[in-house]
């Protein structure tokens, strides 16, 4: 979760979620991103004057994992 107003990404993590393309990540992450940001109103702190008030966004980013050998 990102707040656009102030820059802040406190609640960042890294998944576990590997993709052969970089087609197949950002097709997937934009599906993660929309059920994570409509579940928000499952959670108390994020009620929608919150999200407003915020500018609450999921932000997501397809890196490129180097090889090792």
């Amino acid at each position: 979760m990102c707040s656009l107003s102030t820059g802040q990404c406190p609640n960042s993590s890294v998944s576990g979620y590997q993709f052969t393309s970089h087609y197949d990540c950002v097709n997937a992450g934009y599906a993660i991103a929309q059920k994570t940001f409509r579940n928000l109103k499952e959670f108390e702190e994020f009620e929608k004057d919150y999200i407003n008030e915020n500018k609450i966004v999921v932000k997501f980013e397809c890196k490129e994992i180097g090889a090792t050998t």
